[in-house]
């Protein structure tokens, strides 16, 4: 059992760190942005490069508040990238990059007595003079490859920015763990494979080379996928907790008093449980569904609870709502969303999407405003439809519904209310769940029993927080 961990949620939108401080801690988020209040991280990168080839580089918060344009790049949304399945050739990548990843230089290497971690950090010297606007890249190579490769060292970048800011955070803890720098990560990401097939995907090996660059130390299981995390976070509300008898880990005390204890407890009238969770991020929107049939009996809970889970990462989010509303302004609002820094974007979204005033330019003009509302009203129907539809999709895969359900909502798209009223409607018609948590509740189901109101932190970042949870622990959780 490892005594500390961390987990990345690393987001389109938002990059989220937790971290357990102990095997019996609550686990925690950490603060990597000193500029803002908030636990949760952009994943933004904007590169100056007025000074000439080498950019000046901001990351975060302060990247946030850069609007592109001339020797301003801002990188956002390159995650979707970094998952891209298309093929790219090995002709794509340059000479040096070749040379390093060569099996015969890592054998030439043994021979000569070069340690591995001095061949890796000559590897991340070279990775971090890669550019961020693809001119490394042949000029007769696709677009697609310098978007891939702007995408690749986008991440090299940040997680290099990042990895300081979780050190530096770690070190204002008041009970801070020894040596946080060999302290083990993992990565909450999203289920594009079979859980035990992600580390082979392409997205997991190139953040699996990003995060080696840069210098981060990799668990054993480096890999877990967000839907899965993501209830056990929410389950959990981040709480770690082991029987001192026999140091396997104690449910009772782990778990959030509910529906699953209920059935945990061997209630024959509710001998299932499900709990089905929407997460609607930028990239993608991550559904699972964990299930559990006691037939009625106590389970021996000492190898684990033996979930059912089902899970699907499905690439449809918040950007592709982005992309249709863009798509449906007059050209001259197009191009003044384009200039928008991502901070006044993001006000941009909260004032269209949820507030329905429209976000205003200088000279009195305003984006998404009254004249805009139908438009902006009819993506946002047609968007939540979309994801009611591939809720009922996904149900079907489930079986008869459990005797104890929930519905768990999070995500930043759950901060819409239209968006998160369809679901839950929709939820509540097609399943009946015991119980609600969502960051918006419809005024009708505050009035049902057990709705449970979640804030930012489980909103955004349950994620980070289940898995770094010791549920994946494998000397505890077989």
């Amino acid at each position: 059992m490892l005594d500390y961990i961390f987990c990345i949620d690393f987001g389109s939108a938002y990059t989220k760190v937790a971290l357990r401080p102990a095997p019996q801690d609550k686990t925690v988020l950490l603060r990597c942005d000193d500029t803002a209040a908030e636990f949760w991280v952009p994943t933004i990168v904007a590169a100056d490069y007025s000074a000439g080839s080498h950019p000046q580089m901001k990351f975060g918060y302060e990247a946030a508040g850069i609007k592109p344009g001339g020797s301003i790049h801002v990188f956002t949304d390159f995650k979707r990238h970094l998952f891209s399945t298309a093929p790219t050739a090995d002709a794509e990548r340059s000479p040096m990059e070749l040379l390093l990843r060569s099996p015969e230089l890592a054998e030439l290497a043994a021979k000569f007595g070069v340690a591995s971690t001095e061949l890796a950090a000559l590897r991340h010297l070279v990775a971090a003079a890669r550019d961020l606007n693809g001119r490394r890249v042949g000029a007769g190579t696709s677009s697609l490859a310098r978007t891939i490769h702007n995408a690749q060292a986008a991440t090299h970048h940040y997680l290099t920015w990042l990895r300081q800011r979780v050190l530096t955070a770690c070190q204002q803890l008041p009970n801070r763990p020894p040596r946080c720098e060999d302290i083990p990560l993992r990565l909450a990401v999203p289920a594009v494979a079979p859980a035990t097939k992600l580390a082979q995907h392409v997205g997991c090996q190139r953040l699996r080379e990003a995060l080696v660059n840069t210098g981060w130390k990799l668990d054993e299981r480096p890999f877990v996928p967000e839907p899965e995390s993501n209830a056990i976070g929410i389950l959990t509300r981040g709480l770690n907790a082991l029987r001192p008898n026999n140091r396997l880990i104690d449910y009772g005390k782990m778990l959030d008093s509910g529906p699953l204890l209920t059935v945990l407890k061997g209630d024959r009238y509710h001998p299932t449980y499900r709990a089905l969770v929407i997460d609607i991020g930028a990239y993608t929107t991550d559904f699972a569904a964990l299930s559990v049939d006691t037939g009625g009996q106590v389970p021996d809970l000492d190898e684990g609870i033996h979930f059912t889970i089902e899970q699907h990462s499905l690439a449809y989010g918040v950007t592709n709502l982005d992309e249709a509303i863009r798509n449906n302004l007059p050209r001259e609002q197009q191009t003044a969303l384009a200039a928008l820094s991502r901070k006044d974007f993001e006000a941009f979204q909260i004032n269209a999407y949820t507030e329905g005033i429209g976000y205003r330019l200088a000279r009195g003009r305003i984006l998404g405003g009254p004249a805009d509302q139908p438009m902006i009203q009819t993506c946002l129907r047609d968007f939540a439809q979309r994801l009611v539809e591939e809720t009922r999709c996904f149900c079907q895969r489930l079986g008869p519904p459990a005797a104890m359900q929930e519905f768990i909502l999070t995500g930043g798209g759950a901060n819409i209310p239209l968006v998160a009223e369809t679901l839950i409607d929709a939820i509540t018609t097609l399943l009946q769940p015991r119980r609600i948590h969502a960051s918006h509740l419809p005024p009708a189901i505050l009035k049902k029993p057990l709705p449970q109101k979640l804030d930012g932190s489980w909103t955004r970042a349950a994620s980070a927080l289940g898995g770094a949870s010791i549920y994946y622990e494998p000397a505890v959780h077989l």
